[in-house]
């Protein structure tokens, strides 16, 4: 019998060495597979980020490199066009069209000859805005005054304007002068088709990458689709797919006319594939005059980083089984592990529950200890005065050398009764704050006075009436000084709402011995409290006192009750005011009589 017992000892023995051994060997493999892993993802990560953020670079640099060369374009045309227009030659004669004398300008007709496939239209405009005389190559030309000339004739200066609905042109107005008076203007309007063949429509960074142009205020003035020239570009797409959420394109586009430069990646869909797709797009504004175009490169998320995908294939069916594994050693130490997770945290969250609630009993101790000097400040002012005039009556005495000793005798003893009074003021104070025996017992109905005499010059100033009934001979074992701390806290907090109250202002406690608990119940007539703090009243740092209270009193009340007596605290408003009730359960410590 004896050698099978050891058996089984030895057998427990062994299995608890087995048991370890598992443990470590599942910890090494779980820590290598995990190190494996981390480095195959953390690998494909970083080699997709590269790739990303340097296609990212390259398409920036490109759409920036765009951006200058139609800026140094369009500065030179507008240069040029200025320095003819600077030409005496050439203001004498656009007077003379203006007067009617004369049909044609020799430098707009070379002009006309030499650039006439960028521009759609060099044309001649009287101070009221009225054509005088257009060179066009376009046989169906018909002239638009448009917002821009509107704006050169109201403010007769130079004009730069971009016009993505109509002619779909970017256009320069310049005034002319004579004699350093306005005559005229000329307007130059660039062909944006021009623009993008030339410039633009050769750029491509991959497969479906392509370059689009739009307006400062979001209008299309180039696309490949041609679809939605003309159209703002959000608008544009709500109305073609409106059941997508566009908040990303809206985003980009906020940025693109606040003349931003940057790259985003986002939603949005292929021209003529109608599919929701990744983007990325960089875009930078181009500046022309005091307005700007916004040059934006697009590419395909996915068709940009196509070449990892064997590699994030690879990485994914790794991932896998190493998961598969993960849940195979897990699955073996789980409900050890996990439960001893459990107490753990437990454990340390009761220590820190601790320290938290010694931590707020430490501050309310102190802040008792506030309310208690101010209290024992104004007791003791009243009997000093009364001594100061005693001591002054006594020096009258001897001064005047009266022989009456009745009334000398009457002003020594005020004055015995006056230092009587200021001891046991300071004997309370001192009873408040001395530790105590825990297995002593107490009178509640005489801590609860307690509580009252501590705040008597209060109570009395407010002409509050403070009512005690029930039980009068009722004990419990406990700190007295703690629970009348409690007591106090209540009283405070019914001081405090009733000082508001103009008058009828009352404070009743009432004592209860129950089958299986003890009741001590605070009411005020106060008014209550508001419905939102109600529920908040037990938590820390919650006040309806603003920067007069603390907060900790009613938290740090539940809890010298749950701690120190097993007991609760519960609060409710009433009609007229608020109902405290202090709950001490019946049994072990409590409910023994004298």
């Amino acid at each position: 019998m004896k050698e099978r017992i050891h058996m089984k000892m030895q057998i427990k023995e062994e299995n608890r060495e087995t048991y370890g051994k598992i443990v470590r060997l599942v910890l090494i493999a779980l820590l290598i597979t995990g190190t494996i892993l981390t480095l195959l993802l953390g690998s494909y990560k970083y080699y997709r980020d590269v790739v990303i953020k340097s296609e990212q670079k390259d398409i920036l640099n490109l759409v920036t490199t765009v951006s200058s060369q139609l800026e140094v374009y369009f500065k030179e045309t507008d240069q040029y066009l200025l320095e003819i227009l600077r030409e005496p030659e050439f203001q004498e004669e656009f007077a003379l069209v203006a007067k009617g004398e004369m049909d044609n300008i020799k430098l707009m007709e070379l002009i006309h000859r030499t650039r006439g496939d960028e521009y759609m239209s060099l044309e001649l405009i009287d101070e009221k805005g009225d054509i005088l005389k257009a060179y066009t190559n376009n046989p169906q030309y018909v002239y638009r005054s448009g917002q821009d000339i509107e704006q050169a004739v109201k403010t007769r200066a130079d004009v730069y304007y971009v016009d993505a609905k109509s002619d779909r042109s970017i256009n320069i107005i310049h005034p002319v002068k004579s004699n350093g008076k306005m005559i005229g203007f000329v307007r130059l309007k660039v062909d944006a088709e021009y623009i993008y063949e030339i410039y633009l429509a050769d750029y491509k960074s991959n497969q479906k990458g392509y370059i689009s142009v739009k307006d400062a205020n979001g209008i299309l003035l180039l696309h490949p689709s041609k679809e939605d020239l003309g159209q703002n570009v959000v608008e544009a797409r709500k109305n073609q797919y409106p059941n997508y959420d566009w908040s990303e394109l809206e985003k980009v586009v906020e940025k693109q006319k606040n003349r931003e430069a940057g790259i985003e990646i986002y939603h949005s869909i292929w021209p003529g594939e109608h599919l929701r797709v990744q983007k990325i797009s960089a875009f930078t504004p181009c500046t022309i005059g005091d307005t700007f175009l916004i040059i934006n490169l697009s590419l395909d998320y996915e068709e940009t980083i196509t070449n990892l995908e064997g590699i994030r294939n690879v990485t994914i069916l790794i991932s896998i089984l190493l998961v598969v594994a993960f849940i195979i050693m897990i699955g073996y130490i789980y409900a050890v592990e996990i439960k001893k997770n459990k107490l753990t945290m437990e454990a340390r969250y009761l220590n820190e529950l601790n320290e938290k609630n010694a931590l707020l009993m430490h501050q309310s101790r102190f802040a008792a200890m506030g309310e208690m000097l101010a209290t024992i400040a104004h007791q003791l002012k009243q009997p000093l005065n009364a001594l100061k005039i005693s001591l002054y009556n006594i020096e009258d005495y001897h001064v005047l050398q009266e022989s009456d000793e009745i009334y000398l005798k009457k002003l020594l003893a005020s004055n015995h009764k006056f230092i009587d009074k200021m001891a046991s003021t300071i004997d309370d104070f001192k009873f408040f704050f001395k530790p105590q025996d825990h297995n002593t017992a107490f009178n509640l109905y005489e801590a609860i006075l307690f509580a009252i005499e501590l705040n008597v010059a209060r109570i009395n100033y407010l002409e509050i009436e403070v009512d005690v009934t029930g039980d009068k001979d009722l004990q419990i074992k406990g700190e007295s000084n703690v629970f009348s701390q409690v007591v106090l806290n209540l009283i405070n907090n019914s001081i405090d709402v009733l000082k508001d109250k103009e008058k009828d202002r009352k404070i009743e406690i009432s004592i209860e011995e129950k089958e299986e608990e003890i009741s001590i119940i605070v009411t005020d007539n106060g008014g209550g409290v508001k419905g939102e703090m109600l529920e908040k009243m037990f938590e820390p740092y919650a006040t309806t006192k603003g920067d007069q209270g603390t907060g900790l009193g009613l938290y740090i009340s539940k809890n010298i009750l749950r701690e120190k007596f097993r007991g609760d605290l519960w609060l409710e408003n009433i009609n007229d005011g608020v109902k405290v009730q202090i709950i001490l359960p019946k049994g072990g410590q409590y409910g023994h009589r004298k």
